[in-house]
C-alpha cells in the first residue's frame, strides 16, 4: 500500500511543478499542452480517478468476497502499476489525454486494492485488536503519501517532473511483488491447516461460532440438514444459557443466536455452488446492499464529507499553502527599477534589477514574498542558448503564469531569482503538507489499539469532525503559520480513519463485510470524484485564489460530518460504541 498511495499522491506534491510542465508558460492547456484551464485538467487527474470507484467497487468487494483477497489484492495492484506507467507515459509526451487515461486506469485497481487489505485485516483481526491491524495499516500506507511530499518535489526540480513520476512506477512494481507474497504466504498457510486437520477459523466470540463449536463437541455434522434439525432442541438450550452469561458480561449481540446459526448453515449448503460458480452474482450482490442497515449509510454519508475535508484538501495543499504562506503577492507598492529587463541570470542588468517602492528606496520583503517579475519581454534565442524551449519570448505583459521555471530560459537566463525562490517554497510546502500523513503513520496503530480498548467509535468521528471545521476556519481566516492548523487536521485524521473503518465490519454480517467494504468505498468515491470539481469552480470563481472560499467549502464539508456524527450516535445501539477488548 506504500507504492500505491505514493503514487496516488504525486500530483498534489508536484502542483506547481506539473503546472510549469504542462501548460509551456501559457495558463491554456490541452493535449499537447494549450487549450483549457489547468486547474480542471489537474483537478481531473483525481476526479477520473474517483469517478469509476463510485460503481467499481461494489464489483471489487464482491470478487475479495467470492475470489479470496489475497488473489485479489494481486489483480488491484497490477492494475495500479499499468495505470501509472500510462500516467508516467503521459507526461514524459505532455498529453493529458494519456494521463487521464493512466489516472482511470490506476482507480480501476487503487480503491479496489483497499477493499482486498481490508477484508484481510477483517479475516485475520476479528475480535482481537482489529483497529489495531487497520492503524498499522493506514501507517504504512501514509508513509508512501509522506514520502512522496519529501521526495517528489526534489526530484522534480533537480532533474525533472516526468523523472519524479517514473519513480512511482518502480515503488507500484514492488507492491505488485508485495501482494505476489501475501498470496503465496496466505496458500502455504491453508495447505499447512489442511495437513493438520484444521480449519482458518477466526477467533470470533460470536454466539454463531460458540454454536458450531458445541455441535462438534457433541459428534454432530453440519453438512447434512437432517442432522442439524434433530440437534435444534439441543442447540435452543444451550443458546439460552449462552444469552443469560453474555447477557451478565455486557455482551448485546446484533442478531439472534438461531438467525446467526441459520446464517452460518446457508454459508456451508452454500460453499458447493459456489465453487462451481466463483463469479459474483450481481443482482445478488446490489440487493443484499440495499439490505444494509442505517448505521451503514450513516457510515458512508460521512465518509463522504469527512474524507472530502482530507484528501481533496492534500490534492490542492501545495498551491494552497504557496499562496497563502509560501510564495505571496509582493508588497503591491513594489516595482522593478528596469521593469522590462531580466531580473535575474545571466540576461539580468550586469548592476541588477532591484525591487524599489515608490521614493526609489529599496522595498522591504517578506522572507517568502514572490519576486517581482519584468513587466514586459521581447527576447529571441540564437545557437548560444539553443537549450532553450521557445525560438523567442514575447510578452507585451508577462505574468506568473508565462512563467516555466522547467524552461533554462527562465531558471537560469532571466528569471533565475524567481525560479530559485519557487524551487524553495514547493519543497517547503511540500514538507509542511505532509504534517497530517506523518501524524496518521505515526499515530495510527496507537489510536487503533486505544479504539480497540475504549471503543467510542461514533463519538470520535464527532469529534474529528468539529475539529475539521476549526482546521478550516484558521486556515481561512486568521494570520497563522499553517503548521499547527495542519496539526488539528491530522490529529483528527488520525482519530476518524482509526475508528470509521473498523465500524464496517459492526453494522454488516460477516459473509458480506468485503461486499460492505466496496459499497462504502464506492459511496466515498461519490464526493471524491465530485469535490476536486467543485474546488476548481470556485477557485476559477474567486481569481484563481484558494483562501479563503476553497476553504470555506472544507468547512461545510465538516459541519456537514459533525452532524452525521451525532446522529451515529443518536441511532447507535452500542455497536460502535463498545470495547472490543
Amino acid at each position: 500500500m506504500t507504492g500505491v498511495y505514493y503514487s496516488f499522491d504525486i500530483p498534489a506534491a508536484l502542483h506547481q511543478q506539473l503546472k510549469d510542465y504542462m501548460t509551456g508558460g501559457t495558463d491554456d492547456v490541452s493535449d499537447d499542452g494549450s487549450g483549457s484551464n489547468y486547474a480542471v485538467m489537474f483537478n481531473l487527474l483525481y476526479s477520473v480517478y474517483s469517478i469509476p470507484n463510485i460503481i467499481l467497487p461494489f464489483f471489487g468487494g464482491a470478487m475479495v468476497d467470492h475470489l479470496g483477497a489475497d488473489r485479489s489484492a494481486v489483480i488491484f495492484s497490477i492494475l495500479t502499476l499499468l495505470g501509472q506507467i500510462l500516467f508516467a507515459a503521459g507526461t514524459s509526451i505532455r498529453s493529458w489525454k494519456v494521463m487521464l487515461l493512466g489516472r482511470t486506469v490506476y482507480g480501476l485497481g487503487g480503491e479496489s486494492i483497499s477493499v482486498a487489505t481490508s477484508a484481510i485485516n477483517s479475516k485475520w483481526f476479528a475480535g482481537k485488536e482489529l483497529a489495531l491491524a487497520f492503524g498499522i495499516n493506514i501507517a504504512v500506507s501514509r508513509l508512501g503519501s509522506v514520502f512522496n511530499n519529501l521526495i517528489s518535489p526534489s526530484l522534480a526540480n533537480s532533474h525533472s517532473t516526468p523523472l519524479s513520476i517514473w519513480v512511482g512506477v518502480g515503488l507500484n512494481t514492488l507492491s505488485v511483488l508485495c501482494a505476489v507474497i501475501i498470496y503465496y504466504l496466505t496458500k502455504k498457510g491453508e495447505k499447512e491447516c489442511q495437513q493438520y486437520g484444521h480449519d482458518l477459523i477466526q477467533d470470533d466470540s460470536t454466539s454463531a461460532e460458540l454454536t458450531v463449536a458445541l455441535l462438534e463437541d457433541d459428534g454432530l455434522a453440519l453438512q447434512e440438514e437432517s442432522t442439524i434439525e434433530t440437534s435444534s432442541s439441543h442447540i435452543d438450550s444451550v443458546q439460552e444459557n449462552d444469552s443469560n452469561e453474555e447477557d451478565a458480561a455486557g455482551i448485546s449481540p446484533s442478531v439472534s443466536d438461531q438467525e446467526q446459526f441459520s446464517s452460518t448453515t446457508e454459508i456451508s449448503l452454500t460453499e458447493e455452488n459456489q465453487q462451481q460458480n466463483p463469479y459474483p452474482n450481481l443482482i445478488q450482490v446490489f440487493s443484499q446492499v440495499t439490505k444494509f442497515g442505517t448505521m451503514f449509510w450513516l457510515l458512508s454519508a460521512s465518509c463522504i464529507v469527512v474524507y472530502g475535508c482530507v484528501l481533496p484538501f492534500n490534492n490542492i495543499a501545495s498551491g494552497l499553502l504557496l499562496e497563502r504562506n509560501y510564495f505571496t503577492d509582493p508588497p503591491s507598492d513594489c516595482f522593478l527599477q528596469y521593469p522590462n529587463q531580466c531580473t535575474g541570470g545571466y540576461l539580468a542588468p550586469s548592476d541588477g534589477n532591484p525591487s524599489i517602492d515608490q521614493s526609489g528606496t529599496s522595498c522591504s520583503y517578506h522572507a517568502y514574498n514572490r519576486p517581482i517579475l519584468p513587466t514586459s519581454l521581447h527576447l529571441q534565442a540564437n545557437v548560444s542558448n539553443a537549450e532553450w524551449d521557445k525560438e523567442s519570448y514575447d510578452y507585451d505583459y508577462l505574468s506568473e503564469s508565462d512563467v516555466d521555471c522547467g524552461d533554462p530560459f527562465w531558471a537560469d537566463a532571466c528569471t533565475a531569482d524567481f525560479c530559485a525562490a519557487q524551487r524553495r517554497a514547493t519543497e517547503l510546502s511540500g514538507r509542511v503538507m505532509s504534517i497530517p500523513y506523518i501524524l496518521s503513520a505515526t499515530l495510527s496503530p496507537f489510536c487503533g489499539h486505544l479504539v480497540d480498548r475504549i471503543g467510542k467509535r461514533a463519538l470520535i468521528a464527532s469529534m474529528a469532525s468539529v475539529a475539521l471545521i476549526a482546521v478550516h476556519l484558521a486556515l481561512a481566516l486568521l494570520n497563522c503559520s499553517p503548521v499547527y492548523p495542519l496539526l488539528g487536521q491530522g490529529l483528527a485524521y488520525v482519530g476518524y480513519a482509526a475508528v470509521i473503518w473498523p465500524s464496517v465490519p459492526l453494522t454488516v454480517s460477516e459473509e458480506w463485510i468485503g461486499t460492505a467494504f466496496g459499497a462504502i468505498t464506492a459511496v466515498q468515491n461519490i464526493g471524491l470524484a465530485l469535490f476536486p470539481m467543485i474546488i476548481a469552480m470556485i477557485y476559477n470563481y474567486s481569481d484563481e485564489r484558494y483562501i479563503p472560499n476553497v476553504e470555506f467549502f472544507f468547512v461545510a464539508c465538516a459541519a456537514v460530518g459533525t452532524i452525521l456524527g451525532i446522529m451515529l450516535n443518536v441511532f447507535d445501539g452500542g455497536a460502535l460504541n463498545k470495547k472490543t477488548q
